[in-house]
């Protein structure tokens, strides 16, 4: 049985390159089973991911789908014999291009790589970036970052974020920006400091741990303010009533994860589902709505969500379920 939400996972990794042969196995085993239809993200959760693409004309339909049948990646592993390949390769390739045409992101995959450099991870998986400049980038689970190629010297540095990262920036000789845009419109400008940024939902949230920072909003916005962050402050943004927020707050709280470790202080159970729908891609249900309110002090791995579950019904006295990717909360 294949989670269609790792599936999903898997999709945009592939589309940035980025996919191991496991990995790449898994989707085409999957392909191979299903039509794949069911787990292909949807065209809004796509672009919400990976922002707007370029509309494919026919000719480039034609370009994207040979390449995609003579890509190395597909066939996996050599060992497989080729005539395996040529009976259920052109239905994965198919089934890919399709999924491209409808998106309206067909041309985007076959140019984009060439001019922006992309990099995804899939449910649970933390990646450690870094960019040509020397920045670093810790990438949390089910996030993306675009960065554009070649940029040049002179220019300002920025990058998109869809999902969570802790940055450390370079601080260059000739001063250059570095600015991390969000797909809630608010946009973040440093020169070189760390902050972690979470723009998930309908909200998108800046952590300074060290240095300074400048956040404002995009020109779409109709708010026309900014706000300058000191160390230990946090900036939140909800994007539905564009309502601002800044206040002091321990930055362990919103950073610890980028040392794989989760830590939490009167944590609501509804903030923990939350998280464990962004980060681990679980639907979590409370079958009273009272329990959701519970607050929850403490700390665990964070490749362990298991063992959070496992705390959770000690320290509370709750009866915990998983089926598949559903976890059900209700008391004992």
């Amino acid at each position: 049985m294949y989670d269609p939400h790792y599936i999903k996972s898997l999709f945009v990794k592939f589309y940035a390159d980025e996919c191991t042969p496991e990995e790449i196995e898994t989707i085409i085993e999957y392909l191979r089973a299903s039509d794949g239809s069911e787990a292909f993200p949807h065209i809004d959760e796509v672009r919400a991911k990976l922002g707007e693409f370029p509309k494919l004309d026919e000719q480039r339909s034609d370009d994207i789908f040979s390449q995609i049948i003579s890509r190395d990646a597909l066939s996996v592993t050599t060992a497989r014999p080729k005539h395996r390949f040529v009976a259920w390769g052109w239905k994965i390739a198919a089934a890919f291009v399709g999924f491209l045409f409808l998106a309206g992101i067909g041309w985007w995959y076959y140019d984009y790589e060439i001019r922006t450099a992309l990099y995804a991870t899939s449910f649970g998986e933390v990646k450690t970036i870094t960019l040509p400049d020397g920045t670093k980038v810790v990438l949390n689970a089910n996030s993306a970052l675009r960065v554009p190629s070649n940029t040049p010297e002179d220019s300002v540095r920025e990058v998109w974020l869809n999902g969570e990262a802790f940055f450390s920036v370079t601080h260059t000789e000739d001063h250059r920006k570095f600015i991390v845009h969000t797909a809630h419109e608010l946009q973040v400008e440093v020169l070189g400091t760390e902050f972690n940024v979470n723009s998930r939902e309908e909200k998108a949230t800046v952590v300074l741990n060290s240095g300074k920072v400048k956040v404002q909003l995009s020109d779409d916005s109709q708010l026309s303010e900014e706000w300058v962050m000191k160390p230990g402050e946090l900036i939140e943004y909800e994007a539905k009533n564009q309502h601002v927020d800044q206040k002091e707050v321990d930055t362990l709280l919103y950073t610890s994860w980028r040392n794989n470790l989760l830590v939490f202080k009167d944590t609501s159970l509804k903030e923990i589902a939350q998280l464990m729908s962004d980060n681990y891609g679980y639907k979590v249900q409370f079958e009273r709505d009272s329990l959701a309110q519970l607050l929850f002090t403490g700390s665990v791995p964070a490749d362990q969500s298991e063992l959070l579950l496992q705390t959770l019904s000690i320290s509370f006295d709750l009866d915990i379920t998983q089926n598949e990717q559903t976890i059900t909360i209700d008391s004992r």
